[in-house]
């Protein structure tokens, strides 16, 4: 064989520092991307979920049942005879029951029947 054949097979591939340096990378990359998926672990969850994806999903979502909620109260209000609200969430037909606890906190939605208004207790939702 030809020496300089043999010197390119000798050298081609990768060595293990190189791949070692690929994986630190990879590793620092996907650490730094997690913490700004997840959060930034300070442990203060009602602040915390508000800055994650994942919070601000379930911020969306609880938005979204308190308006469906608040236009079933009205259609049911609208088809009572006397109308009246419905006397609890509870009376709503037609509505799973995820849609009366808010998806972030798990806490159920506070409702006046005598108003009609249905809001979320969970911290950082008090405005939707």
């Amino acid at each position: 064989m030809n020496p300089q054949r043999l010197r390119m097979r000798a050298h081609s591939g990768f060595g293990l520092i190189e791949i070692l340096v690929v994986c630190v990378l990879i590793i620092v990359l996907s650490s730094s991307l997690a913490v700004l998926y997840f959060g930034h672990g300070s442990g203060d969850k009602a602040n915390e979920t508000v800055h994650t994806p994942i919070g601000k999903a379930n911020t969306t979502v609880c938005q979204s049942n308190l308006t469906q909620l608040r236009q079933a109260i009205t259609m049911e209000q609208t088809g009572d005879p006397d109308s009246k609200f419905p006397a609890s969430l509870h009376d709503l037909k037609g509505l799973p029951s995820e849609f009366i606890v808010c998806p972030d906190g798990h806490e159920p939605y506070a409702y006046d029947p005598a108003t009609g208004t249905v809001h979320c207790v969970h911290p950082g939702h008090e405005n939707l």
